[in-house]
C-alpha cells in the first residue's frame, strides 16, 4: 500500500527548503510546495522528489515559469517571464529554451493547444485480467469542458478502464493521465479533483443518508454546505434514514449528491441514472449539462441512449476491450434513418415499394416497415402509385445505430 501522509510543513534536509504537501514514502509525490532559503518557490505537481508534472517556478530574481517540468527542469510546453517583463513562450528541453512559439511549425501549435484542453488522456493502455479479458491498445481523450459518452454492453471493458483512471488497478502497459497526472502514482491527488459515481455503489448499509455524507464531506476536508443542500433539494433526497432501506433510485441519488457536492472539476460517472425514474433523470441531465457550462469535464458510461443523445458531445464504442469507434454523438444523430410504418391495400402495393428500391424490413400482413435514409423523394413518389392506409414514423434509435460496430449477434442491450 501506499504511504501518503497528510499535507503538512516541515523541513526535508535533503532538500534545504520547507515543503508542504503530499508525501509517497516520505518523499514529495502529488501535489505540493516548496520554498527554497534563496527565496526561490515551487508550486506544482511532484514525481519521487522531484518536481514534474505541471507547475509554477518563482525565482529569487523575480523571474516566473508556469508550464510543464520533468524530474526538476523545464520540459515540454511553457512561458517564462522575467523582472524586466520580457517573455519566452514554447518548448523547453531539459531547462533550455528550444523553440519560441512564434517559431512553432503549424502541426506543433495544435498539438500544445490539443495537450493544454485535454483532461483525460489515455494512450496504448493494456490490462489483462487471468482469463484473457480486459482493455487493449485503448487510445482516447476528452477535453475540458466535454462530456465523452463511453459506451458498450456489459463486460466490454467499460468498469475496468473506469478502474485504471482512478487508480484501482495497474495497467499493464500504456498511458493514462487526468489533468497530466498519472492515474497509478498520483491516484490520491486526483481523486481530489474527481467526482465518482461507480456502476455498482456500496454504502456503510447502517448509516443514515445524512451521516454517510457528512463522512464524505469530512474526509474531503469540508466543502461548501449550501452546494449540498441544493443537490438534497434538487433530487428530492431524504438522506435522514437508514441507507440499508433505501430503494435502489434512493440510494441512487445518494450516490449523485455524494459524487456532485465538492464541485469537482472531472466527473467519471458509471451508470449515473441506472434506477433513477424519467423525472430525476430529466433532473440529472439539467444539473450535468449546468456543469458543462461551467467548465466542468465528464466521462459517463451510459446504457441510455437518450440520454447519451442530448448530453454528450462524442461517444467512444468499446467491443470486447477495443475501442473501435469514436464519433460526434451529433453526426451520428443525423445519420440516423427513419423507420416508417406504412398499412397498404395490398400484397400488390407492398410488392410496387420493394419493386421501386426501398429499403424494406418486417411485414406484418399489409403493414410494412420501410427504411429511409434522405431518398425521401422516392419514398413519396412510389408511396403516391399505392393505396395508403396507414402511416407511421419512429426513428431509429441510438442502439441500431451501433449495430453496425457489433452486429446483431453481439447485441445484448
Amino acid at each position: 500500500m501506499h504511504n501518503n501522509q497528510p499535507p503538512n510543513e516541515q523541513k526535508i534536509p535533503w532538500i534545504g527548503g520547507t515543503y508542504k504537501g503530499e508525501l509517497l514514502n516520505g518523499v514529495p509525490h502529488g501535489l505540493g510546495r516548496l520554498i527554497l532559503p534563496t527565496g526561490a518557490k515551487y508550486e506544482g505537481s511532484w514525481q519521487n522528489g522531484k518536481p514534474h508534472g505541471k507547475g509554477t517556478v518563482y525565482y529569487p530574481g523575480g523571474g516566473i515559469y508556469r508550464g510543464e517540468i520533468k524530474e526538476g527542469r523545464r520540459d515540454g510546453y511553457g512561458q517564462y517571464r522575467g523582472a524586466d517583463g520580457k517573455s519566452l513562450k514554447g518548448l523547453w528541453k531539459d531547462g533550455k529554451f528550444i523553440k519560441s512559439l512564434e517559431a512553432l511549425k503549424h502541426k506543433d501549435i495544435k498539438t500544445a493547444e490539443k495537450q493544454a484542453r485535454r483532461v483525460i488522456h489515455i494512450e496504448s493502455l493494456y490490462f489483462t485480467y487471468r482469463n484473457g479479458k480486459g482493455i487493449f491498445d485503448l487510445n482516447f481523450q476528452v477535453n475540458r469542458g466535454e462530456v465523452f459518452g463511453f459506451l458498450g454492453p456489459n463486460g466490454a471493458g467499460k468498469t475496468t478502464t473506469i478502474r485504471n483512471l482512478l487508480g484501482f488497478t495497474r495497467p499493464d502497459d500504456g498511458l493514462c493521465e487526468i489533468n497530466g497526472l498519472d492515474c497509478w502514482h498520483d491516484a490520491a491527488a486526483i481523486q481530489k479533483m474527481l467526482g465518482y459515481l461507480p456502476g455498482e455503489i456500496s454504502f456503510f448499509d447502517e448509516m443514515s443518508g445524512s451521516q454517510f455524507l457528512k463522512l464524505i464531506n469530512n474526509l474531503r476536508g469540508g466543502n461548501d454546505q449550501n452546494r449540498l443542500n441544493n443537490l438534497i433539494e434538487r433530487f428530492e433526497l431524504d438522506p435522514t434514514g437508514r441507507i440499508r432501506k433505501m430503494s435502489k433510485g434512493m440510494k441512487q441519488k445518494l450516490g449523485l449528491v455524494a459524487a456532485f457536492m465538492h464541485d469537482p472539476a472531472v466527473y467519471i460517472l458509471d451508470e449515473p441514472t441506472s434506477g433513477l425514474d424519467p423525472l430525476m433523470q430529466n433532473i440529472f441531465v439539467e444539473l450535468l449539462l449546468e456543469e458543462k457550462e461551467r467548465g466542468k469535464t465528464f466521462l459517463m458510461s451510459s446504457h441510455n441512449f437518450e440520454e447519451t443523445y442530448r448530453t454528450c458531445d462524442r461517444a467512444g464504442i468499446i467491443r470486447e476491450g477495443r475501442l473501435v469507434a469514436v464519433e460526434d454523438v451529433h453526426s451520428l444523430k443525423s445519420s440516423q434513418r427513419k423507420k416508417y410504418l406504412v398499412t397498404l391495400g395490398s400484397q400488390a402495393d407492398i410488392d410496387h415499394l420493394r419493386s421501386a428500391g426501398l429499403e424494406l424490413g418486417k411485414k406484418t400482413r399489409n403493414t410494412v416497415e420501410v427504411l429511409v435514409s434522405g431518398n425521401y423523394d422516392q419514398f413519396i413518389n412510389a408511396l403516391a402509385k399505392c393505396q395508403v392506409l396507414g402511416l407511421d414514423v419512429a426513428s431509429q434509435n441510438l442502439e441500431q445505430v451501433f449495430l453496425k460496430y457489433y452486429g446483431q449477434e453481439a447485441y445484448p442491450w
